[in-house]
């Protein structure tokens, strides 16, 4: 995603090497390598690192941890020079180098925020569950006759009809997948948004802020359905 969005990627740990090249990695080629040798060992575009976890070290202006925990501790919190760091594994930045990190200026994106995508989507996939009714069903080609509506009235005005392919691109109803990215974007647009003004309002780093609307959130739904006048 990073890539596809512009974004340069200079390095990349697996369990055994890093991959690294400060005027950046194609990470289709590397991709494709591993996938035909099992590793990034002989991959001839960027530099093979053999103790891959020292490439989180490198300068950089965003560096992800991602599918490990306790990268980041207090033994190697000290040397990380990106600006930014994402977590993208639970846990993967120790509570003591948290702390280290956010007293030399970095910013975290903590994990219970940036990580939290895939429960989001089983959510989805829950309540769709208890509907027995996949997205879209209702509304797909409701949307499509539309859709086929404005541009018989755009061709009119035009005077040019479509080609097929272009009334098929324009005509075209969410799948189901398209739905649940849609939902998932908007999600997590609204929870970083939340998550940045309780930060700016408070004056607290964002894993704190992530954490006090989550309690919040809990208690306001617990409140509003009663269950915070029950016992266990």
């Amino acid at each position: 995603f990073f890539e596809s969005n512009g974004a340069k990627i200079i390095g990349i740990v697996e369990h055994d090497v890093a991959a690294y090249n400060p005027s950046g990695i194609n990470v289709e080629q590397l991709s494709l390598w591993r996938k035909e040798h099992g590793t990034f060992r002989g991959f001839p575009d960027a530099q093979i690192i053999s103790e891959p976890m020292t490439v989180l070290e490198a300068e950089c202006d965003v560096l992800i941890p991602a599918a490990l925990e306790r990268q980041i501790g207090l033994r190697n919190a000290h040397r990380i020079r990106a600006k930014l760091i994402g977590e993208a594994a639970n846990g993967p930045v120790t509570p003591g180098a948290d702390e280290v990190l956010r007293t030399n200026g970095k910013v975290i994106i903590p994990d219970l925020l940036l990580n939290a995508g895939g429960v989001c989507v089983s959510y989805f996939e829950w309540a769709k569950n208890l509907s027995h009714l996949r997205f879209g069903r209702m509304n797909k080609r409701w949307d499509e006759r539309s859709k086929e509506q404005l541009l018989a009235l755009v061709e009119g005005n035009a005077g040019r009809e479509l080609s097929e392919v272009e009334r098929r691109q324009l005509i075209h109803g969410a799948e189901e997948h398209e739905l649940v990215y849609s939902g998932l974007e908007d999600t997590m647009i609204v929870a970083c948004n939340e998550t940045r003004q309780t930060a700016l309002e408070k004056n607290i780093d964002y894993r704190t802020a992530a954490m006090a609307n989550s309690i919040n959130k809990i208690a306001a739904s617990l409140a509003g359905s009663g269950s915070i006048f029950t016992h266990a």
